[in-house]
């Protein structure tokens, strides 16, 4: 059989499945949660593996059609929408020829990217939107009413915008994360895994043991270091975004963008102490003091750690170092597994 038609035959097949499994789930009720959140993306990432993008893609559009149209519940079909885009980016990821790290990095991007475009398609449909509700929450509690102050004094010390911004940025990073961790591991019990994902799937198992070796790729690294000092010369501007959805996202982004970075400079510097002095006590020390200036002076640190980082890189060569000593890892565990 024609390798399209199979795919085109077999994505049919897990579409018309996957639709038969949610009416279940939805019209008893237990679909809605896990199901929708968890069950429906890794559905999708597996259908990934075995199809591809284009007749993933079409399976998903198929799916979401059939239950809108024939179960008339248009929040199911949002929701399910959503899942399957976020199954979709993590399927794609895991296949592709990169880090670990730089997945779950464009992944959260694109999962807050997902998560305003439905907001904006709930709101033009039904008139609802979550996030200029919790905008309007905010914009009430920035306002410092009286009412609140005379009942909890204390709550105007709270910056509920950046709670708010922070709460967004975690929910699609712990979601895709998630994901991706389920999908390569079905993924390879189902012996379904491409390659790419098999090496995945090691990254995946040596995260206790490789993790503090493991970072973004620099491509990545230099361009979340640029978006933060964009986005750091808008707020001393005073540039303002009215909109909510583009606030959203770009506040959103900066976060993970900052997590991300500081993460990679946090580990190397680490890495040095460690091999220079090797000594755990200074590894501790070390953790404590970063822990209080992150607490204290938040950009300040980030900013510092990151010069001392670039410059430990640069005469060290440790980014290239850490990166030589996971790859080593993973082959030796591709060669032990009989993978090639």
């Amino acid at each position: 059989m024609n390798s399209s038609v199979k795919k085109l035959t077999e994505a049919a097949i897990l579409s018309s499945a996957f639709i038969i499994i949610t009416m279940i789930a939805l019209s008893t009720g237990i679909g809605y949660g896990l199901y929708l959140d968890f069950g429906v993306p890794i559905i999708f990432a597996l259908i990934y593996f075995r199809c591809d993008f284009k007749y993933t893609f079409m399976c998903g559009i198929s799916s979401v059609i059939l239950i809108l149209f024939v179960m008339g519940n248009f929040t199911a079909a949002l929701l399910v929408s959503q899942s399957f885009l976020i199954g979709l980016i993590c399927g794609y990821l895991i296949s592709k020829s990169s880090q670990l790290f730089d997945d779950l990095f464009i992944g959260s991007i694109m999962g807050v990217v997902f998560m305003v475009l439905i907001d904006i398609y709930a709101r033009n449909i039904i008139g609802y939107s979550f996030m200029q509700e919790f905008q309007g929450y905010i914009d009430y509690m920035k306002s410092k009413p009286p009412i609140l102050i005379e009942v909890a004094p204390w709550i105007t010390d709270i910056n509920f915008e950046v709670l708010y911004y922070l709460l967004i940025a975690i929910f699609p990073f712990g979601m895709v994360f998630s994901i991706y961790i389920i999908s390569v591991i079905c993924g390879k019990r189902l012996r379904i895994l491409s390659e790419n994902g098999k090496r995945k799937y090691f990254m995946v198992r040596s995260i206790r043991s490789c993790g503090s070796f493991m970072n973004i790729r620099k491509k990545y690294f230099y361009t979340a270091i640029l978006y933060i000092i964009l986005v750091n010369i808008l707020e001393m501007s005073n540039i303002k975004f009215s909109n909510v959805y583009l606030k959203t996202i770009i506040t959103c982004v900066q976060y993970l963008s900052y997590y991300f970075v500081f993460r990679d400079t946090h580990i190397l510097i680490g890495n040095f102490i460690n091999i220079k002095f090797k000594k755990k006590s200074l590894n501790l020390i070390y953790l404590l003091v970063t822990l209080i200036l992150l607490c204290n002076v938040f950009r300040i640190t980030v900013l510092t750690y990151v010069i001392i980082s670039l410059y430990m890189d640069k005469k060290y060569n440790l980014r290239e170092k850490q990166d030589y000593i996971v790859k080593s890892h993973i082959d030796k565990l591709m060669e032990v597994y009989e993978i090639h």
